[in-house]
């Protein structure tokens, strides 16, 4: 046998492991299939983030100062709900801080409540994000902040 002629068979010889070893591989895989593997990924709507919130947010665009220890911060409310609304600022505060807040409504009417952060967008890279901001939750609301929601939740645009 000529050096041409070993080098062939040691590379048929090769090709031929590979695909032996692939088969078992893949018959292993086959064998040893979790519930996990048997069913189609599961893809969420749009709207899943919704459907977890207990009040529906409406759209806004409402000036608002946060008061913190620091002094005070101006911001803009861009969606409100009963619940919590989410507030565009170029400096998130941290999760779990508690502040207050006081909200200009059409007509310059001052709203006020105490608000936590419950999330923020702080470490999202500037090009993934199209409002920087956070998520907060209402733990302290007026009559007329509770009066003033129901309002544009019902269409009639406070």
């Amino acid at each position: 046998m000529g050096m041409n002629a070993i080098l062939a068979f040691g590379g048929i010889i090769c090709f031929l492991g590979f695909v032996v070893i692939f088969l078992v591989y893949y018959f292993w895989k086959i064998h040893n299939r979790t519930d996990l593997d048997l069913h189609a990924p599961v893809k969420l709507s749009p709207e899943a983030g919704e459907q977890r919130r207990q009040h529906p947010r409406m759209d806004i665009n409402w000036p608002v100062s946060m008061e913190i220890p620091d002094g005070t911060i101006d911001a803009e409310v861009k969606n409100i709900s009963l619940g919590g609304a989410f507030i565009c600022c170029k400096r998130p505060l941290p999760i779990g801080e508690v502040f207050h807040l006081t909200m200009m409504a059409p007509g310059d009417e001052p709203v006020k409540a105490t608000a936590q952060v419950v999330w923020s967008n702080v470490n999202v890279p500037e090009d993934k994000v199209v409002n920087r901001g956070m998520g907060v939750r209402f733990i302290k609301m007026s009559d007329r902040h509770i009066q003033l929601v129901k309002q544009i939740s019902q269409g009639s645009g406070a």
